[in-house]
């Protein structure tokens, strides 16, 4: 599989009674019994069971069959992986910035097993864009908007599509412009939803002019028009990084430009709502984050109007009104203040696998903590092999469970 690498020569058996580590032989893998061989590949994590698929065409049709697939989600531990993206600023972003965040795009990403404690080259080079970015990540699906033809040609069109990066499928959604007509301008915000069960997913989408909302519906595959935004916190915050959806029932909660402003657009009516949040005190920016069916409100407390300190507030949204923060916890000090300037945050699991907090990733120098919610302790992560590279990169980060069962 192009963009995933795995010697498979470096795969190893131990003993529980020799401490000496027992190298396979490559040549043995072909006189093992199909059932062997099936019974070894299905305790595989799904990171390094997709890269297996190269190997032969034999493997190939196993790994895509459907009682295969059945038996590895049961007998494996299905993890959600790590993706650290880097993003580099598209040169046509400075006519973009005094109507929105600056655009970047994605450029290269690297998945994060913690199974395997190993990190992938997550390749994305089956979508044929050059210029495009991801929005959001729910279910195993990635949406992203992407522009087509070639870069810094004046009216590209504008499109959304979904991709699976365990299959590598992906498919472009019809317009969602007035006659089905081409658009040419960036939607300011884009989230979408899976139904794990049905396999379906939404897609909301907040046009360029932020008059109308519209939703896309994967089972009747065609867009919904809705009511207009509302302007009473400005509209939802996007800043064109990735995301994961934060759901409550049917309805889509949001930040807002307004710090302690929330949004949330009920997608059974597609009728929006905006209120503020309740926080003592002077806060930055608020990042919410879904964590074991809580919405987290995740900001840095300020000593002063433009200074803010070491420590960082998490806060829960009461389950009902949406309205009311009950404080969890003030997070002691960990990562240096420069950190804490410019941070992403999601829901991940910790390298020992032992335990689950929130992954916080410096946006700056792709440095990434988790903080355990319980132990309330900073752990420091293992950096990306590419982290680092290039100073005018912004990095960002998203839990992912890869699926082959769902399709874009």
């Amino acid at each position: 599989m192009p963009g995933i690498n795995l010697n498979i020569s470096s795969l190893s058996l131990t003993s529980d009674t020799r401490v000496k580590q027992v190298w396979m032989d490559p040549t043995l893998w072909g006189t093992l019994p199909e059932p062997l061989v099936e019974l070894i590949l299905v305790h595989l994590p799904l990171p390094q069971l997709l890269p297996m698929r190269a190997v032969c065409k034999k493997w190939n049709e196993l790994l895509h069959s459907s009682a295969f697939l059945k038996a590895q989600r049961h007998r494996t531990v299905q993890c959600p992986a790590y993706v650290l993206t880097v993003n580099e600023p598209a040169f046509n972003a400075f006519s973009f910035f005094q109507t929105g965040p600056e655009l970047y795009y994605l450029r290269s990403s690297s998945l994060h097993c913690p199974v395997s404690k190993n990190w992938f080259n997550m390749s994305l080079d089956c979508l044929p864009f050059r210029d495009f970015y991801i929005t959001s990540v729910a279910g195993g699906l990635l949406c992203f908007v992407a522009q087509k033809g070639a870069s810094g040609s004046p009216n590209r069109e504008v499109v959304v599509g979904v991709c699976n990066p365990a299959t590598r499928s992906w498919r472009i959604l019809p317009r969602w412009g007035e006659t089905n007509s081409k658009v040419f301008n960036l939607p300011v915000f884009v989230a979408m939803v899976v139904d794990n069960f049905h396999r379906s997913y939404k897609i909301v989408l907040i046009d360029h002019d932020r008059a109308v909302t519209r939703c896309y519906h994967s089972t009747s595959m065609a867009w919904t028009e809705t009511e207009s935004v509302p302007c009473r916190h400005s509209f939802p915050y996007y800043d064109r990084t990735p995301t994961s959806p934060v759901v409550r029932g049917t309805t889509l909660v949001c930040a807002t430009q307004c710090k302690t402003g929330i949004s949330s657009y009920d997608m059974e009516t597609g009728l929006w709502d905006s209120y503020h949040v309740f926080l003592p005190g002077m806060h930055s920016n608020v990042h919410l984050v879904q964590h074991h069916g809580r919405i987290l409100m995740i900001s840095r407390i300020m000593k002063a109007k433009y200074e803010g300190s070491d420590r960082v507030q998490i806060s829960e949204l009461d389950p009902k009104g949406l309205r009311v923060t009950t404080a969890l916890d003030d997070v002691p000090l960990g990562p240096s203040k420069q950190f804490l300037d410019h941070f992403k945050v999601s829901a991940c699991r910790s390298v020992d696998d032992e335990s689950e907090g929130l992954c916080f990733v410096s946006v700056t120098t792709g440095e990434r903590w988790l903080y355990d919610l319980e132990d309330r302790f900073w752990h420091i992560l293992p950096s990306s092999p590419g982290s680092k590279s290039k100073s005018m990169a912004a990095y960002g980060g998203f839990s992912v469970h890869l699926r082959v069962d769902i399709q874009p």
